[in-house]
């Protein structure tokens, strides 16, 4: 399948309703991953990790460091009056690495052992946990014992898990270190669906939390290990020696020293995983994912950037949540291809929080990225804009002429690949003589890299492809599994456009009352389509018929733009676009992305409902005690170098100096929540329009 035909990457499959397909999708959608890159037609995720296992058997897979000891050091304030701060560093150890082989086998009998504690085909188990090996076995236990996972980030409070734990009513819960404090508390309330709490962690991390659980009054669930049930045996009166697995027959799994591990087959059209959602709006809500639908969104994903992969060479560093359907989806579409998936933490990223371990014989401890050395990374705009103003300020140390130099570079190097359409021999040349320091920050071998959750900024995203490498920039929701449209290296560097749609789903552009986004323009409120599609909210009919057409068409409430080569542009959601009193339209989800490309940014929410006569922001900046007349000449003059117009420019600005990710101003994706934001300053807010009106 050819991904562009007559210069176009996908065309309008219908011009009545306004109907797009991706180019390789006009025979039809794509319901699984195809040749050349599988030859599995079963549409399940256990016959998905099945074929991985048989056909990659002792190549490495999965990777992960030990901690080995945690240091916190308490530092005094250098403002009188605030308290001291905890800065904690890390020992850790170097990449540990489990074949293909052994990760199937350790998630068979994960998945046994999870049904010996009671749970069996079509229960839930909740998998509350940072992103781990752990995560990704637990998961596929599951899979091969037709059981639904139930995911939630690991950042969600207490009010969070406690309404995912009620509406679901998991059977089990998989938790480590950083989520046992939620859980034990919540278990203390009393849970009567829950038989057990399966965990990861070592003792001197955990010890104390199962201590409170073991206590909890009139207990009646289990608490075990990982460890314990990756030992599981299939029979109780089997041995405990352990060898290498061999390859599974047609109804079962042959493990030497313990016995046939059976799987229970789930089908493409069995729920897979009930994957909450971060709750930007109020309570998380479930999208129920099939087999089907995540084996569709792997597939698309395939057809349009598997013959970018290298299985022998290329590694990819997972640090995001599984818990968000980006790095899922994005993660087992690396592994199906035979690569290699390092796990990281955002916290040890970078060699700043890592210290040397013992007789190491290193000055510095090494981050993850350093460590691993990725050919790959996703990643979300709030990283990568801070990846990007990491850069520029250790480029502003520099002398006048490094500074010069480094930007002169940048230019020349934009300029040569717009005018050849790739890079050559002359771009190289300038990466390994002015880049090449800034690529050692994130490993140095970085390839290619991804960006989704969000809207990037064209400023960031030039940036990056010029300095680090090719920035494939994706879209998609939960909803959808993730992968909805996508952009391809083959495209050329190209800024504000997300790709073509992707072959698993079907494009429709719906008019927007009021405005100038029409599908007779090729524009409008952005519905899918198709084989990826989830079945609905979780016990949510309500809120699934307002999104989902009685004919299965999903409506994403955001507004896009095909472009005349068959690509999606996204504007903004239809929510959020805003008119003001004179008659123009402000999308404020671009603009924003704009002004937090300033160094002095950190987060900006902007304030505007229709009819008003301006737009005014609430501000995180970079550095605490910054005025607000500092920060709106900033914005002001931001919004000059962007482009942005006079009615799209900000002309009143609040301050707050809180830290955002933790005061409930964004939600565990790092997506704002805007009415969480204009509740808390509402007084301020409505005191600064009557300067307007």
């Amino acid at each position: 399948m050819e991904p562009m035909v007559n210069g176009k990457f996908a065309v309008e499959y219908d011009e009545v309703d306004h109907i797009y397909r991706n180019v390789m999708a006009t025979g039809g959608l794509m319901d699984r991953p195809m040749p050349p890159y599988f030859d599995t037609m079963d549409r399940t995720m256990a016959h998905l990790f099945e074929y991985m296992a048989n056909k990659y058997e002792d190549k490495d897979a999965l990777g992960w460091r030990d901690i080995i000891k945690i240091h916190k050091v308490a530092k005094q304030s250098t403002k009188p009056g605030e308290k001291p701060k905890t800065w904690v560093t890390y020992e850790l150890s170097d990449y540990n690495w489990m074949s293909y082989r052994t990760a199937k086998t350790y998630a068979d009998r994960i998945g046994l052992g999870i049904t010996h504690l009671g749970v069996d085909k079509g229960d839930n188990v909740m998998i509350f946990a940072s992103t781990c090996p752990e995560w990704l076995l637990t998961a596929h236990g599951c899979f091969s014992q037709s059981i639904t996972i139930v995911t939630a980030y690991d950042s969600m409070d207490e009010k969070s898990i406690q309404f995912i734990l009620d509406q679901a009513e998991p059977k089990a819960i998989f938790t480590d270190a950083n989520t046992l404090p939620v859980v034990s508390k919540l278990m203390q309330k009393g849970n009567k669906s829950v038989k057990a709490v399966i965990y990861t962690g070592q003792d001197w991390e955990v010890s104390d939390f199962i201590s409170k659980l073991e206590s909890v009054k009139d207990r009646a669930f289990k608490m075990v290990h990982i460890d314990e049930l990756k030992r599981t045996k299939s029979s109780p009166d089997e041995g405990d020696s352990a060898g290498k697995g061999k390859k599974r027959s047609e109804d079962d799994d042959e493990v030497e020293g313990h016995g046939k591990i059976k799987t229970v087959y789930p089908t493409g059209d069995d729920l897979a995983c009930i994957m909450y959602t971060s709750g930007s709006t109020g309570t998380p809500k479930g999208a129920q994912l099939t087999h089907g639908n995540l084996m569709a969104a792997i597939g698309s994903a395939a057809a349009m950037e598997g013959d970018q992969l290298d299985k022998e060479t290329d590694i990819v560093i997972s640090y995001l949540p599984l818990a968000h359907v980006l790095e899922f989806v994005i993660s087992h579409f690396i592994v199906s291809m035979g690569c290699r998936i390092g796990f990281g933490h955002p916290r040890t990223l970078m060699d700043d929080s890592v210290v040397p371990t013992a007789n190491s014989g290193r000055s510095k401890g090494l981050g993850d990225l350093k460590a691993l050395q990725p050919t790959l990374m996703a990643g979300v705009p709030t990283i990568w804009e801070k990846i990007r103003k990491g850069i520029l300020a250790e480029v502003n140390k520099q002398s006048f002429p490094i500074r010069t130099l480094f930007f002169a570079a940048l230019n020349a190097k934009w300029a040569i690949i717009q005018v050849t359409g790739s890079e050559n021999f002359v771009t190289k040349t300038i990466d390994s003589m002015v880049f090449s320091k800034a690529k050692e920050l994130v490993g140095g071998r970085l390839r290619l890299t991804l960006t989704g959750g969000a809207g990037i900024s064209d400023e960031t995203h030039w940036f990056l492809s010029m300095v680090m490498c090719y920035v494939i920039s994706g879209y998609g929701l939960t909803e959808v599994c993730g992968v909805a449209a996508v952009t391809m290296p083959r495209m050329g560097h190209r800024l504000g456009t997300v790709g073509p749609p992707a072959p698993s789903l079907e494009l429709k552009l719906v008019n927007v009352p009021d405005t100038e986004y029409t599908g007779d323009n090729g524009s409008g409120e952005i519905w899918f389509r198709g084989p990826a599609v989830m079945k609905g909210y979780f016990k949510l009919e309500k809120e699934t018929k307002e999104v989902m057409t009685g004919d299965g068409w999903f409506k994403t409430g955001d507004i896009g733009i095909m472009n005349p080569d068959g690509t999606l542009s996204i504007k903004d959601r239809v929510k959020n676009l805003v008119k003001l009193s004179h008659g123009e339209y402000v999308a404020l989800e671009k603009c924003e992305a704009v002004y937090r490309d300033a160094k002095e940014i950190k987060n900006i929410c902007i304030v505007a409902d229709n009819g008003c006569p301006v737009l005014l922001a609430v501000v995180e900046p970079s550095k605490r005690g910054a005025s607000q007349k500092e920060i709106l000449e900033v914005l002001k003059n931001q919004a000059k170098n962007g482009g942005l117009s006079k009615s799209e420019t900000i002309q009143g600005v609040i301050v707050d100096d809180s830290d955002w990710t933790k005061n409930g101003f964004t939600t565990s994706s790092s997506k704002l929540k805007r009415r969480e934001v204009c509740k808390t300053h509402d007084k301020e807010i409505k005191e600064m329009w009557k300067k307007f009106k």
